[in-house]
């Protein structure tokens, strides 16, 4: 028996080790199972110490030679290694997730969520989430960094209210810094509550407000899209992501949020936060879809990884991408990394051959993204119609919408290839459609999305809750005569 443990020990060490089942959940899950079979084997000694002599003689005689023996143990082995790993992922799927806020808590999930809403500086979002996952059971490292972000986040909101309103926030943050031993947070407090005191003097008659600043005029030619709206932080934020070029096609910077009015169902939205995505340290995550079926044998396949290529040239240092392939079915070649050169290895396993499975490979990467938190992005290339995949392209757009991602969808024209489903995807989710009629011009496709995701607007939203069911998100961007871009999105009954 304790031979056939060590190769059970063995073989859950090697898969586990060949699948980087090396972080701390998956380490207690295997020792737990190796727990398990450790006292499954020191119950069948228990047993076999209790034979009497002639059943462990009869025993012996059933073993046969030596070799037989050897056999039998090692596939004994074998099968105690599976079931292992079996046990193993039904702890980590089923007995484990209870405790993970004791084990490794979640801010690994909360904090870049929080520095999405840092970034668009919506401060009474930001608080609300922590003041949520304070309510629950939390790991202690987990409830001093959010504990620390909730009184920079109080003083950081005051400066954008009125004196009464500030005060308030203040105050709360004061509170909240005695409460968890952070004397330099109520310091700072203390000291912006005395600057927003009255002082006493001459009575002051009260200026007129200056106008609100009106829209100003764009370039003439000008045109905008509306590339992708994140709903995953709604209610009540959303994230727009606008593109505004001119004749030229060169974009038009320098937007503030006094050129942008934004309306729901035809109400305006108020306080309406624009940043240019260039300058915004959120990450992109871009999941190149590539369509690998027979009919892309050759020149296209080739095209198609040059264009890749190109595409991760132009990405930023923190930017992360993932490959993913589809032909009978999709599957991920390599999984989110800011390693080009992994990425292009990956893309060097591409093979041409099968049908296409084009629906699935884009649920399968907005279930990736929906993890994301930064501009999510599908860069999907196919030249043929969906013939092989499980999932239907409206569980593909459900699937979009709820990840807020936006597909960047390039066709590569063919007998086979289904233009219209493809284009109606993008028009549904939002992003930019673009038909290549030669491989030639798949590289120069990929630049060019690789250039429109960089020079996006980020507009942050926050908007009311609605009723359920289809809305309508309006932009007029300038003036007089604004450009108008709308996106429909879909909000889920409670």
């Amino acid at each position: 028996m304790m031979r056939r443990l060590a190769l059970a020990a063995f073989l859950m060490g090697a898969v586990g080790l060949l699948a980087h089942w090396t972080d701390l959940l998956h380490l207690l899950a295997g020792a737990l199972a190796a727990a398990v079979l450790g006292l499954l084997a020191l119950v069948v000694g228990l047993v076999q110490k209790r034979r009497t002599p002639e059943e462990a003689e009869q025993f012996d005689d059933m073993a046969g030679s030596e070799g037989a023996g050897l056999l039998r143990e090692g596939l004994g082995g074998l099968a105690l290694g599976g079931l292992g790993l079996a046990l193993g992922a039904l702890i980590y799927s089923y007995a484990l997730p209870p405790f993970y806020p004791w084990l490794v808590g979640d801010c690994p999930q909360l904090l870049p969520k929080l520095a999405i809403y840092e970034e668009a500086r919506a401060w009474r979002q930001a608080v609300a989430a922590i003041d949520q996952r304070l309510a629950r059971p939390i790991d202690r490292n987990c409830r001093a960094q959010l504990a620390e972000r909730k009184c920079r986040y109080l003083i950081e909101w005051s400066k954008e209210l009125p004196r009464e309103e500030a005060e308030a926030r203040l105050t709360e943050a004061q509170r909240w810094a005695e409460a968890n031993g952070l004397p330099q947070y109520r310091t700072i407090a203390a000291l912006m509550v005395e600057q927003l005191q009255p002082t006493p003097g001459p009575t002051l008659v009260t200026p007129t407000p200056p106008p609100s600043p009106t829209p100003r005029p764009l370039p003439a030619g000008a045109t905008a899209e509306l590339v992708g709206l994140d709903m995953a932080y709604y209610p009540p934020t959303a994230f727009a992501y606008l593109r505004v070029v001119d004749a030229a096609g060169q974009p038009v910077g320098d937007l503030t949020p006094s050129d942008i009015r934004a309306y729901v169902d035809g109400q305006p939205v108020e306080g309406v936060l624009v940043s240019q995505f260039s300058q915004a340290p959120t990450p992109i995550f871009a999941a190149l879809v590539i369509d690998c079926s027979g009919s892309m044998a050759g020149a296209p396949l080739a095209a198609a990884r040059a264009g890749a290529q190109a595409f991760l040239g132009l990405m930023g240092p923190r930017d992360q991408v993932e490959l993913i392939s589809f032909n009978d079915r999709a599957q991920v070649l390599q999984t989110w990394t800011t390693n080009r050169q992994a990425v292009g290895g990956a893309l060097d396993l591409l093979e041409a051959r099968d049908w296409t499975a084009l629906w699935d490979a884009l649920y399968l990467a907005g279930g990736d993204l929906a993890g994301c938190s930064g501009r999510k992005v599908a860069v999907v290339l196919s030249d043929g119609a969906d013939n092989r995949s499980q999932h239907t392209r409206e569980e593909a757009i459900a699937q979009a919408r709820r990840a807020g991602l936006s597909v960047f969808a390039i066709g590569l024209r063919s007998p086979e290839y289904d233009g219209a489903a493809l284009q109606g995807l993008v028009e549904a989710v939002g992003g930019r459609y673009a038909e290549a009629a030669d491989p030639s011009q798949l590289e120069p496709y990929y630049r060019q999305i690789a250039g429109a995701i960089r020079n996006e607007y980020r507009l942050t939203l926050t908007l009311p809750a609605q009723t359920g069911g289809s809305h309508r998100l309006r932009l007029e961007i300038g003036g007089p005569q604004p450009l108008v871009v709308e996106q429909g999105f879909e909000e889920e009954k409670p």
